[in-house]
Protein backbone atom coordinates (compact mmCIF):
# COMPACT_ATOMS: atom_id res chain seq x y z
CA UNK A 1 0.00 0.00 0.00
CA UNK A 2 1.15 3.47 -0.85
CA UNK A 3 1.62 6.11 1.69
CA UNK A 4 0.39 8.80 0.01
CA UNK A 5 -3.00 7.06 -0.73
CA UNK A 6 -5.73 8.37 1.36
CA UNK A 7 -7.50 5.66 3.70
CA UNK A 8 -10.74 6.65 4.10
CA UNK A 9 -11.93 6.82 7.31
CA UNK A 10 -15.14 5.82 8.63
CA UNK A 11 -16.26 9.17 9.72
CA UNK A 12 -15.81 10.64 6.51
CA UNK A 13 -18.59 10.62 3.86
CA UNK A 14 -17.89 9.14 0.49
CA UNK A 15 -17.97 11.29 -2.12
CA UNK A 16 -21.23 11.20 -3.98
CA UNK A 17 -22.14 10.15 -7.36
CA UNK A 18 -24.25 11.55 -9.76
CA UNK A 19 -27.10 9.19 -10.26
CA UNK A 20 -27.57 6.88 -13.67
CA UNK A 21 -29.93 8.51 -15.81
CA UNK A 22 -32.29 5.05 -16.65
CA UNK A 23 -35.07 6.96 -18.74
CA UNK A 24 -33.25 5.51 -21.83
CA UNK A 25 -33.51 1.75 -20.11
CA UNK A 26 -37.31 2.73 -19.19
CA UNK A 27 -38.01 3.27 -22.73
CA UNK A 28 -36.32 0.38 -24.45
CA UNK A 29 -38.46 -1.87 -21.71
CA UNK A 30 -41.36 -0.14 -22.93
CA UNK A 31 -40.77 -0.43 -26.65
CA UNK A 32 -40.05 -3.82 -26.12
CA UNK A 33 -43.39 -4.32 -24.04
CA UNK A 34 -45.02 -3.01 -27.00
CA UNK A 35 -43.55 -4.91 -29.97
CA UNK A 36 -44.63 -7.88 -28.02
CA UNK A 37 -48.17 -6.69 -27.46
CA UNK A 38 -48.61 -5.90 -30.73
CA UNK A 39 -46.87 -9.42 -32.26
CA UNK A 40 -49.65 -11.21 -29.75
CA UNK A 41 -51.98 -9.78 -31.34
CA UNK A 42 -51.08 -10.19 -35.08
CA UNK A 43 -50.58 -13.49 -34.44
CA UNK A 44 -53.62 -14.21 -32.42
CA UNK A 45 -56.43 -12.46 -34.62
CA UNK A 46 -58.43 -15.07 -37.26
CA UNK A 47 -58.52 -14.09 -40.62
CA UNK A 48 -62.16 -12.90 -41.34
CA UNK A 49 -63.11 -14.14 -45.23
CA UNK A 50 -64.78 -11.05 -47.29
CA UNK A 51 -66.08 -13.71 -49.52
CA UNK A 52 -67.12 -17.66 -48.84
CA UNK A 53 -64.16 -19.90 -49.32
CA UNK A 54 -63.63 -23.74 -49.58
CA UNK A 55 -60.68 -25.85 -49.77
CA UNK A 56 -61.23 -29.16 -51.85
CA UNK A 57 -59.22 -32.14 -52.74
CA UNK A 58 -60.55 -34.29 -55.82
CA UNK A 59 -58.96 -37.18 -57.72
CA UNK A 60 -60.34 -36.67 -61.39
CA UNK A 61 -60.31 -39.67 -64.15
CA UNK A 62 -60.79 -38.31 -67.21
CA UNK A 63 -62.51 -40.12 -70.22
CA UNK A 64 -63.87 -39.69 -74.06
CA UNK A 65 -67.27 -38.63 -73.56
CA UNK A 66 -68.24 -39.71 -77.28
CA UNK A 67 -66.19 -43.06 -76.00
CA UNK A 68 -68.91 -45.12 -73.86
CA UNK A 69 -66.54 -48.21 -73.34
CA UNK A 70 -64.04 -45.07 -71.95
CA UNK A 71 -66.35 -43.83 -70.18
CA UNK A 72 -67.25 -47.52 -68.62
CA UNK A 73 -63.67 -48.16 -67.65
CA UNK A 74 -63.44 -44.74 -66.39
CA UNK A 75 -66.34 -45.56 -63.77
CA UNK A 76 -64.88 -48.72 -62.59
CA UNK A 77 -61.57 -47.01 -61.89
CA UNK A 78 -63.50 -43.66 -60.06
CA UNK A 79 -65.46 -46.48 -58.30
CA UNK A 80 -62.54 -48.58 -57.28
CA UNK A 81 -60.42 -45.67 -55.84
CA UNK A 82 -63.51 -44.56 -53.94
CA UNK A 83 -63.78 -47.78 -52.49
CA UNK A 84 -60.09 -47.77 -51.49
CA UNK A 85 -60.76 -44.31 -49.74
CA UNK A 86 -64.03 -45.34 -47.44
CA UNK A 87 -61.82 -48.58 -46.73
CA UNK A 88 -58.75 -45.59 -45.03
CA UNK A 89 -56.34 -45.78 -47.32
CA UNK A 90 -54.93 -42.23 -47.74
CA UNK A 91 -56.32 -39.77 -50.27
CA UNK A 92 -53.03 -38.34 -51.10
CA UNK A 93 -51.38 -40.97 -52.25
CA UNK A 94 -54.42 -42.34 -54.09
CA UNK A 95 -54.44 -38.99 -55.64
CA UNK A 96 -50.88 -38.73 -56.34
CA UNK A 97 -50.48 -41.78 -58.78
CA UNK A 98 -54.20 -41.87 -60.09
CA UNK A 99 -55.60 -38.95 -60.67
CA UNK A 100 -56.27 -37.33 -64.30
CA UNK A 101 -55.87 -33.76 -62.59
CA UNK A 102 -52.08 -32.58 -63.62
CA UNK A 103 -52.17 -29.52 -61.39
CA UNK A 104 -53.70 -30.94 -58.33
CA UNK A 105 -52.23 -34.38 -58.50
CA UNK A 106 -49.09 -33.25 -57.38
CA UNK A 107 -50.51 -31.56 -54.10
CA UNK A 108 -52.38 -35.18 -53.48
CA UNK A 109 -55.81 -33.81 -55.10
CA UNK A 110 -55.58 -30.19 -53.12
CA UNK A 111 -57.28 -27.72 -55.01
CA UNK A 112 -56.49 -24.87 -52.64
CA UNK A 113 -59.02 -22.10 -51.12
CA UNK A 114 -61.78 -21.19 -54.04
CA UNK A 115 -64.55 -18.68 -53.61
CA UNK A 116 -68.00 -20.05 -54.55
CA UNK A 117 -68.66 -19.80 -58.43
CA UNK A 118 -65.05 -21.44 -59.18
CA UNK A 119 -65.99 -25.11 -59.88
CA UNK A 120 -68.07 -26.72 -62.22
CA UNK A 121 -71.75 -27.06 -61.10
CA UNK A 122 -72.22 -30.20 -59.62
CA UNK A 123 -68.55 -30.05 -58.36
CA UNK A 124 -69.51 -26.92 -56.70
CA UNK A 125 -72.79 -28.19 -54.97
CA UNK A 126 -71.04 -30.73 -52.97
CA UNK A 127 -68.06 -28.38 -52.20
CA UNK A 128 -70.88 -26.10 -50.31
CA UNK A 129 -72.79 -29.03 -48.91
CA UNK A 130 -70.77 -31.87 -48.44
CA UNK A 131 -69.96 -32.25 -45.14
CA UNK A 132 -65.90 -31.34 -44.51
CA UNK A 133 -63.50 -34.09 -44.02
CA UNK A 134 -65.96 -36.89 -45.88
CA UNK A 135 -65.50 -38.28 -48.94
CA UNK A 136 -68.45 -37.42 -51.97
CA UNK A 137 -70.01 -40.05 -53.86
CA UNK A 138 -68.93 -40.18 -57.54
CA UNK A 139 -69.49 -36.92 -59.69
CA UNK A 140 -69.63 -36.30 -62.94
CA UNK A 141 -68.80 -33.50 -65.08
CA UNK A 142 -67.71 -32.40 -68.10
CA UNK A 143 -64.00 -33.06 -66.90
CA UNK A 144 -65.30 -36.81 -65.71
CA UNK A 145 -65.53 -38.53 -63.07
CA UNK A 146 -64.47 -37.28 -59.20
CA UNK A 147 -64.50 -38.24 -56.19
CA UNK A 148 -64.15 -35.05 -53.30
CA UNK A 149 -63.61 -34.53 -49.89
CA UNK A 150 -63.71 -30.95 -48.69
CA UNK A 151 -60.67 -30.39 -46.48
CA UNK A 152 -62.12 -26.86 -44.90
CA UNK A 153 -64.75 -24.04 -45.51
CA UNK A 154 -64.88 -20.75 -44.45
CA UNK A 155 -68.11 -18.75 -44.55
CA UNK A 156 -68.17 -14.91 -44.91
CA UNK A 157 -69.93 -13.12 -42.09
CA UNK A 158 -71.99 -11.09 -44.13
CA UNK A 159 -73.29 -14.50 -46.16
CA UNK A 160 -73.87 -16.06 -42.86
CA UNK A 161 -76.11 -13.32 -41.37
CA UNK A 162 -77.84 -13.73 -44.22
CA UNK A 163 -78.61 -17.32 -43.59
CA UNK A 164 -79.63 -16.41 -40.14
CA UNK A 165 -81.88 -13.97 -41.68
CA UNK A 166 -83.80 -16.32 -44.00
CA UNK A 167 -83.67 -19.21 -40.81
CA UNK A 168 -85.54 -16.60 -38.96
CA UNK A 169 -87.75 -15.41 -41.73
CA UNK A 170 -88.73 -19.18 -42.94
CA UNK A 171 -89.21 -20.24 -38.65
CA UNK A 172 -91.62 -17.08 -38.34
CA UNK A 173 -93.72 -18.27 -41.58
CA UNK A 174 -93.95 -21.87 -40.56
CA UNK A 175 -95.23 -20.13 -36.99
CA UNK A 176 -97.50 -17.97 -38.98
CA UNK A 177 -99.00 -21.40 -40.45
CA UNK A 178 -98.99 -23.28 -37.68
CA UNK A 179 -100.83 -20.87 -35.70
CA UNK A 180 -104.94 -20.74 -35.22
CA UNK A 181 -107.49 -18.45 -36.35
CA UNK A 182 -107.91 -15.68 -34.51
CA UNK A 183 -111.41 -15.76 -32.65
CA UNK A 184 -114.00 -13.50 -34.01
CA UNK A 185 -111.88 -14.46 -38.00
CA UNK A 186 -114.52 -16.88 -38.98
CA UNK A 187 -117.67 -16.17 -40.84
CA UNK A 188 -120.77 -17.07 -39.97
Amino acid sequence: MNVNERVPSPDTPEPEREPRDLTKYIWLGILVLICLMLGVIYMGRKPRPVASMVRASHILISFDSNDPVDRGRAYERISELRERLLAGESFEKLAKSHSDDTASKRRGGDMGWAPRGTYAAEFEEYCWKGEVGAISEIIQTQFGFHVIRVDDRHIAEAERYEKDIEQKALELLEKEQEAPDAPGSHET
